[in-house]
């Protein structure tokens, strides 16, 4: 499972940076990203109004008003890392998504206060930083 999540990411990235590319760099970039998250967003409707597909949420509007916030910065993030596709290497694109676990526990202790423990922030210093150091003679 790993292996193919390595590869699919690999292919993510060559596709977007090739893509940013073709239509003109960075300037398009928000575009491309937005085209990303409106293609998966029909995908998953799709699947809940397919029969036999996968059975809808049961949620209610209280409840997706406290995920709002959760959906906006996921897709900033996203926006983010597709942007630094478009504007960069590919390596400075993995900087920017190796940092979205700590920019993730950032906005859940602002939004919705829930705290990480030291463990998990400490184990986010060598994953950022090795590929930071990995990236830096790009």
């Amino acid at each position: 499972y790993l292996t193919a999540w390595y590869l699919g990411n690999y292919y993510y990235n060559i596709f977007n940076k090739t893509a940013a590319k073709a239509g003109g760099g960075s300037e398009y970039a928000m575009i491309m990203a937005w085209i990303q998250m409106a293609v998966g967003a029909v995908y998953a409707l799709a699947l809940w109004i397919l029969p036999e597909a996968r059975k809808a949420p049961a949620i209610t509007f209280t409840q997706v008003m406290k995920l709002a916030p959760v959906g906006f910065f996921t897709a900033a993030a996203h926006a983010g890392a597709v942007f630094s596709l478009s504007a960069g290497a590919v390596s400075f694109a993995q900087v920017i998504k190796a940092a979205e676990p700590a920019f993730a526990a950032a906005i859940g202790y602002a939004v919705y206060g829930s705290s990480v423990s030291r463990a998990k922030l400490l184990m986010l210093v060598p994953v950022i930083g090795g590929i930071c150091i990995a990236s830096a003679s790009e």
